[in-house]
């Protein structure tokens, strides 16, 4: 008995011993998860395993593993917004989007995709105008459009973009009606299916260079604010107002028109993580509205960004350089990673928030 006794008692010195070592161990930076090849993390999820580390792609600041998926070639679709268009179809799935007016108070869009989602239809697509070409032109798209007005086309014919020109007049194979749902010209549509096929068949399989904006993390939901208002674009008081509501659990905001949420043929919201409004001087053309906007100086803007309002202004040096925005210290603007909208108005009466 004696003899098992003392076999205890030297069993418990090595445990206290053990733990006594252990202990000193984590405290002097070795810890556990460091030899597991573990990270400690919030109290919910105390380890999980070290991941690389990650990218962000250039299009939007979101996050990703794949170099190669870094910076996809973009594509930049215009897309209408007449009433007669609703509901619009794939606009939700844009990394990057700039709405303006065209004619009279109808507002479109150009959307630029990085080509990495699966879309059945994007669209309707729309005719070309000039102002859009300065603001797609950092990126050199393919540029994907039916048409255009006749100073927007004289452009692209000149070759003083640099971008991939795919009209639909020209380059219908990229393209299709929809005639059974729509009537023209509101009825024309492409895919991620038919940009695959025009980027492989243009050859266009090195990632494409451009400018970054700035991206951070979001801000902590105890950090955000619980009362936030709604910013509001009058282009007409009916139609095409536009009404973003912030989504302090998300952090984001989601897109409403005419009075309710903008939903997709296939019942998509449209909600962004991101969004600018700026003042770009606008001057109409015609009998038919149609503009000229000032692209290329600088301007008043607003961000929205975390429940927050940032008053800053635009910076667009050149039309191959891409829009900077800088806060009221001249600091560049930090954004959120993910989707980002672009609001340009002609004056800020058009902005309330």
């Amino acid at each position: 008995m004696g003899r098992i006794y003392l076999i205890k008692k030297q069993m418990k010195k090595i445990i206290y011993l053990s733990i006594f070592i252990l202990i000193i161990f984590l405290l002097s930076g070795c810890s556990l998860a460091r030899i597991l090849n573990y990270e400690v993390t919030d109290p919910e999820n105390i380890f999980r395993p070290k991941t690389e580390d990650l990218l962000r792609r250039k299009i939007n600041g979101a996050e990703i593993k794949l170099a190669e998926n870094e910076n996809l070639y973009p594509v930049a679709i215009m897309i209408e917004n007449a009433a007669d268009a609703w509901p619009l179809s794939g606009l939700d799935r844009a990394d990057l989007v700039i709405e303006a007016i065209t004619e009279a108070s109808i507002t479109r869009f150009v959307a630029i995709y990085a080509n990495d989602k699966d879309i059945e239809k994007i669209g309707p697509v729309r005719s070309a105008r000039p102002y859009y070409l300065d603001w797609i032109e950092p990126f050199e798209p393919v540029y994907m459009h039916v048409g255009g007005a006749p100073e927007a086309l004289r452009l692209l014919a000149s070759g003083q973009y640099d971008l991939i020109n795919l009209d639909q007049f020209f380059n219908y194979q990229y393209y299709w009606r929809d005639n059974k749902w729509r009537y023209a010209p509101h009825n024309v549509y492409t895919s991620s299916e038919l940009i695959q096929k025009a980027l492989t068949d243009k050859d266009l399989k090195e990632p494409a260079d451009y400018q970054m904006w700035q991206y951070k993390k979001d801000k902590d939901l105890d950090d955000r604010p619980e009362q936030v208002k709604d910013i509001t674009l009058l282009y007409t008081n009916d139609y095409y107002r536009v009404d973003w509501k912030y989504n302090r659990e998300e952090n984001n905001y989601i897109r409403y028109q005419y009075n309710d949420i903008q939903q997709m043929t296939d019942g998509e919201w449209i909600k962004a993580k991101n969004i600018i409004v700026q003042v770009n001087d606008m001057v109409i053309l015609d009998n038919v509205g149609r503009k000229r906007i000032t692209t290329i100086g600088e301007g008043q803007a607003w961000v929205f960004r975390d429940g927050e309002t940032i008053e800053s202004r635009w910076v667009k040096e050149a039309e191959d350089k891409r829009t900077i925005y800088y806060d009221n210290n001249n600091n560049e603007i930090i954004f959120n990673g993910g989707i980002t909208w672009i609001q340009v108005i002609p004056d800020e009466d058009y902005l309330r928030y």
